[in-house]
């Protein structure tokens, strides 16, 4: 799991293809680091489970005013490559 809740500032420079995510949830602001191929579905996947959010409900990925869908792409193929970006997750569930 490449998510750690460091501070975004220590994942940076490693020379890695890790991209930092400051990520605003419903549940508070997840911070973590992964790799730019990691597909959207797994990001999203591991933020609800990490904000303890409801598994079952449906989730979107926005880089601004940008859906991140289909969420079987990679975070590179959003433009997101090695750096540190600001994202939203919205709840789109049933029990909105």
């Amino acid at each position: 799991m490449s998510q750690d809740n460091k501070g975004p500032d220590e994942n940076s420079g490693k020379g890695h293809d890790d991209v930092v995510l400051e990520i605003a949830t419903p549940s508070g602001v997840f911070r973590g680091s992964f790799d730019k191929n990691d597909k959207v579905e797994k990001v999203i996947k591991e933020v609800v489970k990490d904000r303890d959010l409801a598994e079952g409900d449906a989730f979107e990925l926005y880089l601004g005013d940008v859906h991140l869908d289909p969420i079987n792409r990679p975070l590179v193929s959003f433009g997101l490559n090695k750096g540190k970006y600001k994202l939203t997750l919205v709840a789109t569930g049933s029990g909105v």
